[in-house]
């Protein structure tokens, strides 16, 4: 007699996942934290209570804005190439522990050019560093470069342009990060344009911060995939618009609650989105920052809504077709998930 594997932590763990959303310096591990201080001789607290207390945001942020102060230790680390290595191979090997089969990392690199380095510089040292992860624990991770909105357009045209000089080497994709209700989707054209012009794909942070007219103009610009979007709720008219793009939506609970672009767990759009017909997927945007994994995320979703296998399968299976990578590996990382065992003899 065949029955269902229990939802537990421990299953949901082993099981084959994929993330979309996940920025890298939200979501380093405070053991990383502390080797990339001891590169510069930066101080932290010493005791790992106080780091956390110090890198992660309570439930209760006020805002983004308050959510995003939390960011700030880790990006003075991220100055030299011998510390975005250590955090790529970090991103690398939190993916393996959370039970990861892909993962796309993102990362501004403008946020590392305060102590001299170029963008160019950055990139690459990251690049070296998710690698070395890579070719360690054997999980594909790629990068998704973002520029931040509140930073001059020609600026973050640049930051583009570089990022497809890696188009071949590990970066897929690109986006928008930062603040979003004080620029608006519409004021990033020029550069969505631009960058969409290198050949590589967009996913725009829209509809977390800032209203739902930012997701109607992301998926016009041409955005591939929306970050957050659930400001979408209770407009069926974009809803519709971003099921006829085909978009993916990169959902993150946690992240969600603590910034309040929703009120609560309970008043979290999935399965709005999900009987809509929305590609919707699981995320943990900041894994430190919001102090979560995939695997707490999915166990949060188990038990606010009841999400089950069948449907955590259908999120990795929308997570795999919205990748930014060729249809050979979206269908070798399809057979990992088809191959996982929920139900046992």
């Amino acid at each position: 007699m065949s029955h269902v594997k229990p939802f537990t932590k421990e299953n949901v763990q082993q099981y084959p996942k994929v993330e979309l959303h996940c920025h890298l310096d939200g979501s380093l591990s405070l053991t990383a934290l502390r080797q990339m201080a001891a590169v510069t001789g930066a101080s932290l607290p010493a005791s790992d209570d106080d780091l956390h207390n110090l890198t992660s945001a309570p439930l209760e942020t006020d805002s983004l804005i308050q959510y995003l102060k939390r960011f700030q230790v880790v990006t003075d680390l991220m100055q030299t190439p011998e510390q975005l290595r250590i955090a790529g191979h970090d991103m690398v090997a939190t993916a393996a522990k959370d039970g990861l089969i892909y993962l796309e990392a993102r990362f501004a690199p403008q946020i590392s050019t305060a102590k001299g380095l170029s963008v160019k510089e950055v990139i690459a040292a990251l690049l070296d560093g998710l690698h070395a992860g890579t070719k360690e624990f054997g999980i594909p991770v790629n990068a998704i470069v973002c520029a931040m909105r509140d930073q001059p357009l020609d600026e973050c045209i640049d930051v583009f342009q570089t990022a497809a000089e890696f188009a071949d080497q590990g970066v897929v994709g690109l986006d928008f990060a930062g603040d979003e209700y004080n620029h608006p989707a519409i004021d990033l054209a020029p550069a969505v344009k631009a960058g969409l012009a290198t050949g590589l794909p967009f996913t725009l942070h829209a509809g977390e911060a800032g209203p739902v007219d930012n997701v109607a103009v992301s998926l016009t610009l041409g955005a591939k995939r929306i970050g957050h979007g659930v400001h979408m709720s209770g407009f069926p008219a974009t809803i519709a618009q971003a099921k006829r793009a085909g978009a993916t939506i990169e959902m993150c609970p946690t992240s969600n609650v603590q910034t309040k672009a929703v009120d609560g767990y309970a008043n979290f759009p999935l399965a709005e989105f999900l009987s809509a017909g929305l590609k919707v997927t699981l995320n943990t945007d900041d894994r430190t920052v919001s102090d979560v994994t995939l695997t707490s995320e999915i166990m949060k979703m188990h038990d606010q809504f009841g999400l089950d296998w069948s449907l955590l399968k259908k999120l990795t299976l929308n997570a795999i077709d919205g990748a930014f990578i060729p249809e050979a590996q979206k269908a070798q990382l399809r057979e990992k998930v088809q191959a996982a065992e929920t139900v046992v003899d």
